[in-house]
């Protein structure tokens, strides 16, 4: 069978030579076998992708409920049923799954949030978007900044669930509360004065822009701008895309005086350290040129 993206002889495979491959490979350490060509790097779909999952699943009824190896293979199966139109079977392994998981799982174990996704693409297929939700928000409130090993699984299992909330598990609110709690976790980490919180904060202002959220907006990016101006100078390309982005905030709060002063001031830093030609220089002086004059 194949059940990947190769071509010709190379996707032919019986799938008890897979499973095999994947049993052998799996004491080392290497997983993805079960779910993914090794070849094309394709993940299984189908008959394959359900056969071989039925296939793992079997390999480990002997052991432990609790145990990690059996609690992915789960996974797979879930994922694999979810693949096959069989939503409710899904549904129901992960929620056995998840109630096993959620009683052992350590703080510094991503299992949680695995089986959670699992859980949340059987129920959005099933257009139970509220327990979705349901499911990603109850996860969320277990998750606090911690210290040491566990802070930086915290902010992974966040990081995450950021993008369960991209695909649209979540409200725009519910994702956002997210993000900021990524971006949070983050500055406990790297400190705020590191370039990913500072990019993170720069994210959250353009998603509030986007949904015409500008007063918020313009907090956020007033903050950032007051510790970009003094990490990394005023006229640094991340400054400057800063306080363009700040420019749209003022923009759509009607605030023409300052929002010409300031995009004046960023069209000539960006004039000076990109120039004239640059995209980042022109969309500056396209939002300086669309400015009502009349105010």
């Amino acid at each position: 069978q194949s059940g990947c993206g190769c071509r010709g002889d190379a996707g032919l495979a019986h799938v008890g030579c897979r499973a095999e491959a994947a049993a052998h490979r799996e004491p080392s350490g290497d997983i993805d076998g079960w779910d993914q060509c090794v070849i094309c790097g394709q993940r299984f779909t189908g008959q394959m992708q359900m056969v071989l999952a039925e296939t793992r699943w079997s390999n480990v009824q002997r052991l432990d409920d609790a145990n990690e190896a059996r609690l992915r293979a789960g996974v797979s199966l879930a994922k694999a049923l979810t693949g096959q139109g069989r939503y409710a079977e899904s549904e129901t392994i992960c929620r056995e799954l998840l109630a096993v998981a959620e009683r052992g799982a350590r703080a510094d174990s991503d299992l949680v949030n695995v089986v959670t996704r699992a859980l949340c693409d059987a129920l959005f297929a099933q257009n139970k978007t509220v327990e979705a939700e349901a499911a990603v928000a109850g996860e969320v409130s277990k998750l606090r900044p911690l210290r040491g090993p566990q802070k930086t699984a915290t902010l992974n299992r966040l990081m995450h669930l950021e993008k369960m909330a991209a695909q649209e598990f979540l409200s725009f609110d519910d994702s956002l509360a997210i993000t900021r709690g990524v971006r949070d976790l983050q500055q406990i980490e790297l400190g705020a004065n590191h370039a990913t919180p500072m990019s993170s904060t720069l994210r959250i202002a353009v998603r509030l822009n986007d949904n015409s959220r500008y007063q918020e907006a313009e907090t956020d990016l007033r903050e950032l701008l007051n510790v970009q101006q003094r990490v990394l100078g005023a006229e640094h390309p991340t400054t400057l895309l800063t306080d363009h982005t700040l420019c749209e905030a003022l923009l759509g709060q009607h605030k023409f005086g300052e929002a010409e002063r300031r995009c004046r001031e960023v069209l000539a830093g960006r004039l000076r350290v990109l120039g004239a030609d640059h995209p980042d220089t022109v969309l500056t002086r396209e939002m300086l040129s669309a400015i009502p004059r009349a105010h």
